[in-house]
């Protein structure tokens, strides 16, 4: 795999952004190339990437998917190009399937700069993401010795780039939730997901990577970026974004924080419903492909039943509490270890505050789950099968009607 031909131009898809690009060469000649690109508005060209940081960061989980060793012609920081060894080792163990591929750039040693640079976080308006804002806030109460400057807010990853009009309606709620807390809101436009990029797996493997290689496009302009985290150090799992991994990709001049471990997620969401700018805005979902909540996959009813035990639910203005049926909640999914720790938090949370029936209920979908989990491998092995490989997407539709997934 090789990367060439980067470059920084103005944008062809609107007149106000500026554009880094870079073609990608496949070692199998059955994919054509690609260009991959990042978009920003213009004010903030002047901070956009001419080395070889982001591309590494964007292109190792699928080099390392893939066996192919990665050619990048723009220099990379000695000290990111270190930390990658490290970091497929890690994969390796979490993913017997790696490889541990060669590297092949120029390496450059640190230049340190005497002008100081800003601190950015990766802001989508969920728990998370508004955690991290909150936490390091000045009006906090903390004291975590942060100061954060930027918000980077990307559209490609929960919102497709076709949804023009729903990111576009988003980024202007969080950019107003952004000037409440004195934050500057940067909106950054890839095509990440649109591309072979996507077969690295984005949950398990490739998240981290993604959220790393949107700040490094900006790497002019930072020191610090925070990736807000999922799972609290006390519940730590393989994930595309974890504590482990996540600094790794850090720089020479930019480092890469793994922000919110030592606290879960029941935590979070308690914390962050105490912000009035938070309610009015928070957005959990990728289900649903636009700026509102679906209210009716699994992510949306965890962070409902969580609010709803806090008693904030009927204060956040971006989903309806009588969307809440219990019936429903017995028909979550928890399609891997990932989802049942979260929604076991939930569960914990209703025996505290002293709901049996939701803890009961959540019980409940844990068992459906392992059922339903059963018959989907049946279902997906059918479609290897002669005669009825035609009825394995039809099935697997069907099955999950009913399920919130």
């Amino acid at each position: 795999m090789e990367l060439k031909g980067i470059s920084i131009t103005k944008s062809p898809n609107l007149e106000d952004r500026v554009r880094l690009s870079g073609e990608v060469l496949y070692d199998d000649k059955g994919y054509q190339p690609e260009v991959y690109w990042f978009d920003v508005p213009d004010k903030y060209g002047k901070y956009l990437s001419d080395s070889g940081n982001p591309w590494l960061a964007c292109l190792l989980p699928l080099a390392a998917t893939f066996g192919e060793a990665l050619k990048i012609s723009k220099p990379v920081d000695r000290a990111l190009f270190e930390n990658a060894q490290d970091l497929m080792h890690i994969w390796k163990r979490w993913y017997p399937h790696l490889k541990v591929i060669p590297i092949e750039a120029e390496l450059a040693e640190p230049q340190h700069s005497e002008v100081h640079l800003k601190t950015a976080s990766l802001f989508s308006g969920g728990v998370d993401s508004y955690f991290t804002v909150l936490r390091h806030n000045n009006n906090s109460g903390l004291v975590t010795g942060i100061n954060i400057d930027d918000l980077l807010c990307i559209w490609g990853f929960d919102i497709p780039l076709k949804n023009e009009d729903a990111f576009f309606r988003m980024r202007d709620v969080l950019k107003s939730a952004a000037q409440h807390l004195g934050k500057e809101l940067i909106d950054v436009a890839t095509n990440l997901r649109e591309t072979r990029w996507l077969m690295s797996g984005y949950g398990p493997l490739s998240h981290g990577a993604a959220l790393a290689s949107v700040g490094l496009a900006l790497e002019k302009r930072y020191s610090k970026i925070l990736i807000p985290g999922t799972h609290a150090y006390d519940n730590l799992m393989p994930n595309g974004s974890h504590p482990l991994t996540d600094p790794l990709f850090s720089t020479s001049n930019t480092r890469i924080i793994h922000d919110g471990a030592g606290f879960d997620r029941v935590e979070k969401t308690e914390f962050v419903a105490k912000s009035e700018i938070a309610r009015r805005s928070l957005r959990v979902c990728w289900e649903s492909h636009t700026d509102k909540n679906c209210q009716s996959c699994n992510k949306c009813y965890r962070t409902m039943m969580t609010l709803m035990l806090l008693g904030a639910l009927g204060q956040c203005s971006t989903f309806d509490e009588s969307n809440l049926e219990m019936a429903k909640i017995r028909r979550i999914y928890s399609k891997d270890d990932n989802d049942r720790s979260l929604l076991g938090e939930v569960q914990a949370l209703a025996l505290q505050k002293g709901r049996a029936d939701i803890a009961r209920a959540i019980e409940r979908s844990f068992k459906y789950s392992k059922r339903l989990g059963l018959y989907l491998r049946i279902t997906r092995s059918l479609s290897t099968k002669r005669f009825v490989w035609r009825l394995s997407t039809r099935l697997e539709r069907h099955l999950l009607a009913r399920s919130l997934v």
